[in-house]
């Protein structure tokens, strides 16, 4: 009766904690969404008005790049939802993992700041497997998106490679590192190491709950200030 009391305290503590968070993540939703969907409408009533070219290539860059952050944290929000809703599911369809990964990495590259080398190694000249080219491209474009944050110089390797009857993928960065005491936290929905980074903060727990979805894993390590390597691997046929 004891332990059973026990583990009803440990159940409750987490349901308050998470209500927190929720609570935390909405106020904060308000602002993250808001922000971008001002910069669009502005930029998109001063490229009206101004007619010097340069100007209109800039306002249409950052309508760009604020459309693309808005989108991001939309789908992060419905991903979301469906986590809650149990309805992750990984396809099983017949892809080339290698263009996908080549054709995912090219698709963060533009994102990659100045003074950061994206390195790609890929060991395949083609690798035909039965899995969700969607979904583990989801992973590897989360992986990156963190390293790029919180890299500010430096490098950042991705890489992937077939073993033990499933596709690893592997994000490696030599940027700030995660202090030991937060890195419990890492996977846990809401949660953002760094409050003035971009993003919702579900990026890593919604990878976490595709891995999980698909009886696959997912880990990482760490030391502060000496760089991460995010991983996931995910069971899958080879043709």
């Amino acid at each position: 009766l004891v332990e059973v009391q026990q583990e009803l305290k440990v159940e409750m503590e987490k349901a308050k904690e998470a209500d927190k968070l929720k609570s935390s993540f909405l106020a904060n939703m308000s602002h993250d969404i808001r922000t971008p969907l001002n910069a669009i409408v502005g930029f998109a009533g001063l490229l009206q008005e101004d007619d010097d070219k340069e100007s209109k290539n800039e306002y249409i860059s950052l309508i760009n790049s604020n459309s693309e952050l808005l989108l991001r944290l939309v789908n992060d929000i419905l991903d979301l939802s469906k986590i809650e809703a149990g309805a992750v599911q990984i396809a099983e369809n017949e892809f080339d993992m290698s263009k996908c990964f080549a054709d995912t990495v090219s698709s963060v590259r533009s994102k990659v700041p100045a003074g950061v080398r994206l390195v790609e190694n890929n060991p395949y000249n083609e690798c035909i497997i039965y899995s969700d080219c969607q979904r583990i491209s989801q992973i590897l474009t989360n992986f990156i998106t963190n390293a790029i944050k919180y890299t500010p110089h430096g490098t950042i390797t991705v890489s992937y490679v077939y073993e033990n009857g499933g596709i690893k993928i592997a994000v490696s960065d030599t940027g700030i590192g995660i202090p030991e005491e937060k890195q419990h936290r890492i996977f846990q929905r809401f949660e953002k190491l760094d409050n003035f980074a971009q993003g919702t903060g579900l990026g890593l727990s919604i990878c976490k709950a595709i891995a999980d979805s698909c009886g696959g894993k997912i880990g990482f390590n760490s030391r502060e200030g000496h760089g991460s390597t995010f991983w996931a691997w995910i069971p899958c046929r080879k043709k």
